[in-house]
């Protein structure tokens, strides 16, 4: 009887504190890649965009034409792809 009784009051609570449309136990939503969300930007189109590396230092031998090759994004090749869709499940719809 007392079972019953707590297992009935459960059932109503569960289900006043489920919001509208979605059962109490739904599944958990899958966590982004913190360092992966600042290092590469999703477009539009299912491509990630990236900042080229070796701007940083120990670059003042490098010529301008160099630098100013480096300093401009580029976009990933489809193996960092298949990673970063793991890694950011919610960026792109593609």
């Amino acid at each position: 009887m007392f079972r019953a009784l707590v297992n009935s009051t459960s059932n109503l609570i569960t289900k006043t504190l489920a919001p509208l449309g979605q059962s109490a136990r739904s599944m958990s939503k899958l966590k982004s890649h913190s360092g992966a969300k600042k290092r590469f930007m999703p477009t539009a189109n299912g491509n990630y965009k990236r900042w080229q590396v070796g701007l940083r230092h120990l670059n003042s031998g490098f010529s301008a034409e160099r630098t100013n090759r480096l300093s401009r994004t580029v976009f990933v090749d489809k193996t960092q792809k298949k990673m970063l869709r793991k890694a950011l499940p919610y960026s792109c719809s593609k």
